[in-house]
């Protein structure tokens, strides 16, 4: 078998460089090093803020959650119908609250949605009442086409335990989806709290705004 042989002009960069470095004083060796952790910290921060540190799944309908069914602490509320929960080890997971569509928030070049920072922030207080905690529970399938984990999310309020998902649509804050793959129960409870939402005209029900 013949050796590994490095191509010249690779050769002549890689001892430059390395000649280069070893050139430098110790003032310069200074700045290279804070240069290196500054680069090395906002590429983190770019890691962390698109999302790539979250455990993500294949997107697989049929393929089961990383998820456990039980309590979880919610880190972040992405908008109204999508959350991130964090286990004891620091592990970050996606939901999607299946069945429940809320308006789109701002991204890039496009505007929010109307009622979407109203639907988020309705969310975000829901959760507040149990201390960011929320119970997880599976529902059909788990995994959506974009890897997010499929949940129905109940929060505990001083006045019981109520479904995230329901209460959404029940306040004209989300629209039902029953086209996907979850129990017709919960199908039912969804479409009963959309007709309500409709009757009452609430928020994106509402024809007049």
């Amino acid at each position: 078998m013949r050796p590994f042989r490095r191509n010249n002009s690779q050769s002549r960069l890689l001892v430059n460089i390395i000649s280069g470095l070893l050139k430098l004083n110790r003032k310069q060796k200074t700045f290279l090093s804070a240069f290196i952790l500054i680069a090395a910290f906002i590429g983190y921060v770019l890691f962390e803020q698109q999302g790539l540190g979250y455990r993500m799944p294949p997107p697989n309908s049929q393929q089961k959650s990383f998820l456990q069914e039980g309590i979880w602490q919610v880190s972040h509320v992405v908008d109204g119908d999508t959350i991130d929960v964090i286990d004891n080890r620091g592990q970050k997971y996606r939901i999607r609250l299946i069945g429940a569509n809320t308006p789109e928030t701002a991204k890039q070049n496009r505007p929010a949605e109307p009622y979407a920072n109203k639907a988020m922030d309705f969310t975000k207080k829901i959760i507040a009442i149990s201390k960011n905690q929320v119970r997880i529970k599976f529902d059909g399938d788990q995994i959506d086409k974009y890897g997010r984990n499929l949940a129905i999310v109940y929060v505990n309020t001083p006045k019981g335990e109520i479904c995230l998902n329901e209460a959404l649509i029940y306040e004209g804050l989300a629209r039902a989806r029953l086209q996907y793959n979850f129990s017709n129960a919960a199908k039912e409870k969804f479409k009963f709290a959309e007709q309500n939402a409709k009757n009452a005209k609430k928020n994106i029900w509402n024809m007049s705004n």
